[in-house]
């Protein structure tokens, strides 16, 4: 009995001295083959993860690039073609100066000028090339004629891991348009009405140039002032029997609201007259000046319960085309004239005209709904070929 118990506290001992050099030979040769295993997926990792870091920047690079500069009203400053890390200043959509550049750290920078921000790097080269659209090989000498930039980037990312990427950016921004200069034919230059008063605000509140015509003026008078204008307006406040038929053959855009000027300006071979309504009826949802309604769409542009609108009666122009009409009638009160369409007696336009559904001695166009200011800006804006 007593052997036995002497032989099981034998086996439950301790490893030997072999045993234990064994063990950890064993385990070392385990580790000697799995750790280049791991090596080289951790290798992997890095390397990927350097991929994904430049392409990153890439694409950060290439949605800036396109929503700022793509948008630019001009370029001011652009680096050489042969300057490794160049920069390029211009003015946005809104009209502030910016620029991209590469700053001392290598990581490309954008905002306005003075006050720049990180966007994306680093790079070894940002080289920066402008073109004008008649040569798409040798950049542009004159910073005005640049409408394609390309940019050459090497981007840099972790374990010296590099990669190349090309941008090319058109840009899609055209001139900004001068203001549209309009000549207002008034009573009195020097004692507006309230009705021009009032008309006056609202055209200048739309960004326009005004100048202003007396009726009485001589033809000579008139002729002069429409050279120096891109539209007429003959609003109901004024004269027509002073004005009488000098500017029915300017060579710019007319739009007519007085009824007594309608056989004036060759619209027909009479005045027109008013009724009772307070509406438009869109019977040309084509044309520019109601292409917003749809066919048949009655728009209210009046809100006065009791006033009066204008339709064009008599032997109408050839070349009138009937955008609005009186609602259950075949009257037109709301026509349009392109340049070179006949006019009554047989001339033809030599600008665009617009007779508008209102207009006569007592109107006010305070009257006027929104959808009314909103045809009166759109008639000025196609008869003097904005739209």
């Amino acid at each position: 009995m007593e052997q036995r118990i002497e032989q099981s506290e034998r086996f439950r001992g301790g490893w030997t001295l072999v045993e234990m050099i064994l063990a950890l030979s064993l385990v070392s040769v385990v580790f000697l083959v799995i750790l280049p295993q791991f090596r080289i997926l951790q290798a992997g990792w890095d390397s990927k993860e350097s991929a994904s870091e430049i392409q990153q920047n890439a694409r950060v690079l290439q949605e800036h690039l396109h929503r700022y500069l793509a948008a630019a009203r001009s370029i001011s400053v652009i680096s050489g073609s042969g300057q490794s890390l160049g920069v390029v200043e211009f003015q946005d959509a809104a009209g502030q100066t910016c620029r991209y550049e590469v700053g001392p750290d290598g990581y490309v920078y954008f905002g306005t000028a003075g006050n720049l921000s990180l966007l994306a790097g680093p790079v070894s080269r940002f080289q920066i090339s402008g073109f004008s659209l008649d040569d798409l090989i040798n950049p542009a000498e004159e910073v005005s004629s640049i409408r394609l930039i390309r940019v050459s980037s090497v981007i840099a990312g972790t374990g010296g891991r590099s990669e190349s990427y090309d941008f090319s950016v058109y840009l899609r921004t055209e001139p900004e348009p001068t203001a549209l200069r309009i000549l207002l034919v008034v009573g009195n230059p020097s004692s507006l009405t309230a009705y021009e008063q009032q008309l006056f605000q609202r055209l200048e509140g739309w960004g326009y140039e005004i100048s202003l015509l007396d009726d009485h003026a001589g033809q000579s008078q008139v002729d002069a002032a429409a050279a120096a204008a891109d539209v007429v307006f003959i609003p109901s406040s004024c004269g027509c029997q002073n004005l009488g038929s000098k500017l029915a053959m300017v060579p710019i855009g007319v739009v007519m609201e007085h009824e007594n000027c309608h056989d004036d300006m060759r619209i027909s071979n009479q005045e027109g007259s008013m009724y009772l309504g307070w509406g438009v009826r869109v019977v040309n949802p084509t044309h520019p000046i109601t292409s917003s309604y749809a066919l048949n769409e009655y728009v209210i542009v009046l809100s006065y319960l009791f006033g009066d609108l204008v339709r064009v009666r008599g032997s109408t122009a050839g070349g009138l085309v009937p955008l609005g009409m009186r609602l259950l009638q075949s009257h037109v009160n709301l026509a349009a004239v392109e340049a070179g369409g006949a006019l009554a007696g047989g001339a033809s336009a030599p600008a665009r005209r617009v007779v508008l559904p209102w207009g006569y001695n007592g109107f006010d166009n305070s009257w006027l709904t929104d959808e009314g200011w909103l045809i009166l800006r759109r008639s000025i804006e196609w008869a003097a070929g904005r739209m």
